[in-house]
């Protein structure tokens, strides 16, 4: 073996040494460090409060009185077209906006007012209101059901215990679900350098000039 072949049989047999100690390092367990990577929060930073509350049942409430539909829906036929809602259900009316989706058994069962209704007819519970979304908002129900669209809380592990889901009606309003435009802060107009005009200044030289040698607005 000349010396070129020999020093090129060193670099390999050096290069293959350094992988397997490297490896060998990223195996060894360490014990956690107490405190790693834990933030001390403040306040409500992280307020998993639903926009629009818990989920709540098909009922009607007037003052302390709570109703199911049926009270009062199974004393009346629908009608075949949408007319303006009326009486109990004109606030409704006024602020409805769900696109095209305009005639109010699209989403309420026809002869049961106290569940939602499926293409087929068929009863969807008031408990799984996202399956009614799902029968025009396909794409965005599937990825709510892989976690891309919503919010869930308690882990990243779709099969974790731990792991919540908020549903459609817990964020959107289904009357009408866009959500409505923010407005803004306007921008600041004077920094906290700015404040009491210029004399009074953190670093005006008048108050430079009055601390201890060797002293600044950020520590010494």
């Amino acid at each position: 073996m000349n010396g070129t072949y020999y020093l090129a049989f060193l670099r390999k047999v050096t290069v293959v040494a350094s992988l397997a100690a490297i490896v060998a390092g990223c195996s060894e367990s360490y014990p956690p460090k107490e405190g790693l990577y834990q933030r001390q929060v403040d306040g409500e930073v992280f307020d998993i409060t639903p926009v629009r509350g818990a989920l709540k049942p098909l009922r009607y409430k007037r003052g302390s009185f709570d109703y199911a539909c049926t009270e009062c829906h199974n004393d009346f036929a629908s009608p075949r077209r949408q007319n303006p809602l009326q009486g109990e259900h004109a606030d409704i009316d006024a602020r409805f906006d769900h696109g095209m989706n305009t005639y109010c058994v699209n989403c309420h069962h026809q002869t049961d007012r106290n569940v939602y209704v499926d293409h087929d007819g068929s009863p969807i519970p008031s408990t799984e209101p996202a399956r009614l979304c799902a029968k025009c908002h396909g794409p965005t129900y599937r990825e709510w059901e892989l976690g891309i669209h919503g919010r869930q809380n308690g882990s990243w592990e779709r099969n974790s215990p731990n792991r919540t889901k908020l549903l459609c009606i817990q964020c959107h309003d289904p009357h009408q679900p866009a959500f409505p435009m923010m407005v803004p802060d306007p921008p600041t107009i004077v920094t906290r350098f700015d404040v009491g005009g210029a004399e009074e200044s953190p670093h005006s030289p008048a108050n430079e000039s009055a601390k201890p040698r060797g002293e600044t607005e950020h520590g010494r």
